[in-house]
């Protein structure tokens, strides 16, 4: 879509009917595969102007209430764009040094854009208490001028389940699959509301424990 060499519709594909949404609908645009594809992109580039317009042609065709764009960690071209154009940026880190470096870096070139953040926690070891996962979301809420969403724990089912299947479906009783529902309106709360408070705030701004 980015070179328009295909229009939306064939580049979208519909999850819904695949994973039985009772309510709704779940569209998933994929990236390119083809090597040449990616190599021309690499060689070319897309400027912020066909980005924004391809998204808002995909907002507008199928009458999406939320576009999630799932970036790749680092400070890139395609990462700044996807930043210049969120409304939201969400942060997913886990707890050691070299994640949590790059997550500050990134909560301060989205101040620089004037992007408002929120965090969340991934992976935590089972070694980490829920206490002391909140101490550390506390911690980092203060230091990044952010609002932490939650902390979540490291799970092999999850890692069982990619790309075989969908967790929170296939597991709703589950207790992670309740800490997700809880992330889910959390965002959507924030979304709604905007940030908490002003960024340069010094206060803490994680959310306890679901």
């Amino acid at each position: 879509m980015l070179q328009h060499r295909a229009p939306i519709s064939q580049a979208v594909i519909d999850l819904t009917s695949r994973i039985q949404l009772k309510a709704g609908c779940l569209i998933f645009c994929p990236a390119g595969h083809k090597l040449d594809e990616i190599l021309s992109i690499l060689e070319t580039g897309f400027n912020l102007y066909t980005f924004k317009k391809v998204l808002q042609d995909l907002a507008r065709d199928y009458n999406l209430d939320y576009l999630l764009i799932d970036s790749h960690p680092g400070i890139e071209k395609d990462t700044l764009l996807s930043m210049a154009l969120c409304d939201y940026l969400v942060l997913i880190s886990r707890v050691d040094q070299q994640d949590l470096f790059g997550s500050g870096v990134m909560t301060e070139v989205a101040s620089q854009l004037r992007k408002p953040v929120v965090l969340i926690l991934n992976m935590v070891p089972s070694s980490v208490s829920e206490k002391e996962a909140s101490n550390i979301s506390d911690r980092l809420a203060q230091l990044f001028h952010l609002q932490v969403l939650t902390a979540l724990p490291f799970n092999s089912d999850v890692l069982e389940h990619l790309s075989k299947g969908v967790f929170v479906l296939e597991k709703p009783r589950d207790p992670l699959t309740r800490r997700f529902a809880e992330i889910a309106r959390r965002m959507l709360e924030a979304i709604e509301t905007g940030p908490p408070q002003d960024p340069s705030s010094n206060q803490p701004t994680s959310q306890p424990l679901a």
